[in-house]
């Protein structure tokens, strides 16, 4: 169930950048690394981003958390925001979801504020969607 005002916007990414670097002994049942991603996205959700991850793994599942920084349009609306969000993974089960931290939009993202959710097709095509509500600005009341 969504909240009344609540927007939903789709848009499809490709990560073009994966830096990882282990600070774990690689085998254990607790491997642990930094990943630093760039993504480029395509859609109602348009634009870059970077984000740094903290992941941990094994042969039976992973999960990690992120702060990511995105730069570019949502729906109209183009500005930047910051997402944190995390996921957990157990073969081919996966979970992923997130959320917008409040006050971080800026120009037409100002005032954002909503859920993310991140998933991957079977065939390996990555997805975001904003379920996001805008607060009213001053510069929204004159418009």
């Amino acid at each position: 169930m969504t909240e009344p005002g609540t927007i939903t916007y789709h848009g499809e990414f490709e990560i073009t950048e994966w830096d990882a670097e282990a600070y774990s002994e690689a085998g254990s049942n607790g491997e642990l690394s930094r990943v630093r991603a760039t993504k480029f996205f395509e859609g109602e959700i348009s634009g870059t981003s970077t984000a740094q991850l903290l992941m941990a793994g094994n042969a039976v599942g992973a999960g990690y958390v992120a702060s990511e920084q995105f730069v570019g349009t949502v729906g109209e609306r183009e500005g930047s925001m910051t997402v944190q969000h995390w996921g957990v993974a157990e073969g081919v089960d996966a979970a992923s979801s997130g959320h917008i931290i409040p006050g971080s939009g800026t120009e037409g993202l100002s005032g954002i504020a909503g859920r993310a959710i991140y998933t991957q097709d079977p065939d390996g095509q990555h997805r975001l969607e904003l379920r996001v509500t805008f607060a009213e600005t001053a510069t929204d009341s004159y418009a």
